[in-house]
């Protein structure tokens, strides 16, 4: 019988939390089957090269994500402070609160050229959103480059620990931290 999950969209999203939970060198071709309910031949049907693009494919289906929850209200021309909200409520339900890893950490060692490719792209694009809200929200240009860098290491940092440590803590206050101070004068 075949699977709900038998859809692409449904397999993307079963390997997303896959990749995001074991890393790529973590999941299996075995792994996949078993999560997706898919033979390995179905899997090659739908990915024919493979979990590399497997892997490209869940980093475009994030890099979806991101564009219409994150680049798009960095970028905006809303209230800096409500973009600001609406950009970490989205963070904070994309990692279930810090309980769930981040892409741009397991994947970009062993993912491959591709995958490295699209990880340096989102943060290039995260750090120039972030930078363009602070600039938005009237920090002076030195200040925004700085409080972007802050805001990415602050947030990936936070996730790392939080899987770490195995608690959703860290991540929590690190976007506190930003709600609170991102868009400071101090």
């Amino acid at each position: 019988m075949v699977s709900e999950r038998s859809n692409r969209e449904g397999i993307l999203l079963t390997l997303l939390e896959e990749f995001r939970g074991c890393g790529f060198d973590g999941v299996s071709l075995s792994r996949i089957s078993e999560v997706t309910g898919l033979g390995k031949a179905s899997l090659y049907h739908h990915f024919p090269g493979g979990k590399g693009e497997m892997a490209e494919a869940v980093m475009d289906l994030a890099a979806s994500w991101l564009e219409g929850h994150v680049f798009g209200p960095l970028e905006g021309g809303a209230d800096p402070a409500t973009r600001l909200a609406t950009v970490l409520d989205a963070l904070e339900g994309f990692y279930a609160g810090g309980s769930k890893s981040c892409l741009l950490d397991v994947m970009p060692l062993t993912g491959g050229t591709a995958v490295r490719a699209a990880v340096k792209a989102i943060l290039q694009r995260l750090l120039a959103g972030f930078e363009q809200l602070a600039l938005d929200g009237g920090l002076p240009a030195g200040t925004a480059r700085a409080r972007a860098e802050a805001a990415l290491v602050s947030l990936q940092g936070s996730l790392v620990l939080a899987r770490g440590l195995g608690e959703t803590g860290p991540f929590m206050r690190a976007l506190q931290a930003l709600r609170e101070g991102f868009l400071g004068r101090a």
